[in-house]
């Protein structure tokens, strides 16, 4: 009886060429005004593609992807092809998410807002949000909303509730970030005030004033261009710390956040500028360290006894778990602040796994930095799952955040960064355990 011949066997395919077939898809996706048959037929035909037709792919998308960009900072029409690229790529190849669509415009003069459709709505915004701040969904699932919110009232003439968001927690989580990218993504002005050195009006030196000042001047002095800007309060904390609480201060905050005020300011010498405040929207922002003690007040763990003992026990490291709304009021002093904020929020504190999850799936992962600093040579940077974990729990029991990941793989790297020996560097856990032991 003859042998059966055994079946030809399946090469497979390099790590490599899946890494090219996933950027060409990519680069599909974000070159709205190449000729949508060209690009599904290019898709279809990957898996029998050689690496050198892929790499050849990747050169020729990249130099289009580029030629784009230029284009729709001056083409009407380039939201157009934005919006007909989503509707073919929708019914030809599958569903997008805000965060695709926000890939296809970056880099643009594109608003989101104007091709987004449907996809427009606050679970699609924390999920694109998610990808560069990762480890804080519930802060992410609050500005989110207040973002939504905002966006719909710029758009929108009708009565709609406005929430502006208290963020607290410790230093490096995120609390400014999150705001940051948002305003970034939507392409809203963004302010930033630093509360840790503000002077009341008449006196020398910064004011809340200032933030406007500046956002004017960089939108040419229109003020109908700064109307829907984000103003975010940063260290907000440090206006009420014990010796700092200044009332006058407080009143010219006050005024500014009213949800149908306006501020004023000179611009330049003579310059008398009013803008209207109604459709801003105001982020505070800082570490609130003592919200901790106002909280235990209430709930009376600082008294003795077994009772006070068994609630210390349950608040300590889970105060957050028990703030309200007038637990803020009694930390502020001032009733009118809490009746401005709709939101708070706690931003935790990182954990190892999730700082090296940062290292490894964040979209702004602080790692991407000294791949392209390498790249620029031709040296190629990897890193592995423990060698992500290694840096984290260094980077952890310092008590820096997503800062102390960056001044990790600088310490990790300065001395490939300074020689620069055309040799591929994999960070490992031998790796990082070598250079920081």
């Amino acid at each position: 009886m003859p042998k059966a011949s055994n079946p030809p066997l399946k090469r497979m395919k390099s790590p490599y060429s899946y890494s090219l077939d996933a950027k060409i898809r990519q680069l599909l996706l974000v070159n709205p005004t190449l000729d949508f048959k060209v690009a599904l037929r290019t898709l279809n035909s990957l898996p029998t593609l050689s690496i050198r037709d892929k790499e050849g792919w990747v050169k020729t998308l990249e130099q289009k992807r580029s030629e784009f960009e230029i284009d729709a900072v001056e083409n009407d029409d380039a939201a157009e092809y934005v919006r007909d690229h989503i509707k073919m790529w929708t019914k030809h190849v599958g569903p997008l998410t805000l965060a695709d669509v926000s890939a296809i415009i970056k880099n643009s003069s594109i608003k989101l807002v104007d091709v987004a459709g449907d996809m427009l709505n606050p679970r699609e915004i924390s999920m694109m949000l998610n990808q560069f701040l990762i480890g804080q969904e519930e802060y992410s699932r609050k500005l989110s909303l207040c973002f939504y919110l905002h966006v719909l009232r710029s758009k929108s003439d009708e009565q709609l509730p406005k929430a502006n968001l208290l963020a607290y927690g410790p230093s490096g989580v995120g609390k400014t970030f999150g705001p940051q990218k948002l305003a970034e993504l939507f392409g809203f002005p963004l302010g930033v005030v630093n509360c840790n050195n503000l002077v009341q009006e008449g006196i020398r030196g910064p004011r809340i004033t200032d933030v406007f000042d500046s956002l004017y001047e960089e939108a040419d002095c229109e003020a109908e261009n700064i109307e829907n800007a984000v103003i975010l309060f940063d260290e907000f904390d440090k206006l009420f710390a014990p010796g700092e609480f200044n009332e006058r201060i407080l009143n010219e905050l006050l005024n500014v956040i009213d949800d149908n005020n306006s501020v004023s300011f000179t611009h330049g010498y003579n310059d008398n500028v009013r803008v209207s405040t109604k459709n801003m929207l105001f982020i505070f922002s800082g570490v609130f360290k003592d919200i901790e003690n106002v909280v235990a007040k209430r709930l009376n763990a600082h008294g003795v006894g077994f009772e006070s003992q068994g609630k210390r026990s349950i608040m300590q490291g889970d105060y957050h778990k028990y703030v309200e709304e007038t637990d803020f009021a009694n930390y502020f002093k001032r009733d009118e602040l809490t009746g401005r904020i709709s939101q708070y929020a706690y931003v935790s504190n990182m954990t190892v796994d999730t700082m090296a999850h940062i290292l490894l799936e964040s979209k702004e992962s602080p790692f991407c930095n000294f791949q392209n600093y390498f790249s620029t040579k031709g040296i190629h940077l990897y890193i592995t799952f423990e060698g992500a974990q290694a840096i984290a729990q260094h980077a952890y029991n310092r008590n820096l955040g997503v800062r102390g990941l960056k001044s990790t793989l600088f310490k990790l790297l300065d001395e490939d960064m300074f020689s620069l020996t055309p040799t591929d560097i994999i960070v490992d856990e031998e790796f990082v355990k070598r250079k920081i032991a």
